[in-house]
């Protein structure tokens, strides 16, 4: 690994990692793009078009590891998993209200 590689991970982490941590906008907005592309459709409908849109962008991943660019590679991972939790959060987030929604007279 490379210097180049280790300040590229370095980068790409530091702006998933403030991204997610201060719910900002830009974060938010790749996840609703997605979100929209399955949103209101059935569950095959789901699974067949996020499914291989994820696959896709994970073997992208791997595949520029086996190219060696190593960092870029680790910071693609890296921004699918920051993506993930940030939709696990708002789901969270939307099923707690739902739950304080009906709690409430």
């Amino acid at each position: 690994m490379t210097l180049l590689d280790v300040a590229v991970f370095a980068l790409i982490a530091y702006f998933c990692v403030r991204g997610y941590q201060k719910r900002q906008l830009w974060l938010a907005l790749v996840g609703h793009l997605l979100g929209k592309l399955y949103q209101g459709k059935g569950y095959w409908r789901q699974l067949f078009v996020l499914g291989p849109l994820i696959v896709a962008w994970l073997l992208l991943c791997h595949w520029l590891n086996n190219k060696g660019v190593y960092g870029l590679a680790a910071g693609g991972i890296l921004f699918a998993m920051t993506l993930a939790l940030d939709a696990m959060r708002g789901l969270e987030e939307r099923q707690k209200r739902e739950r304080e929604g009906e709690d409430k007279p």
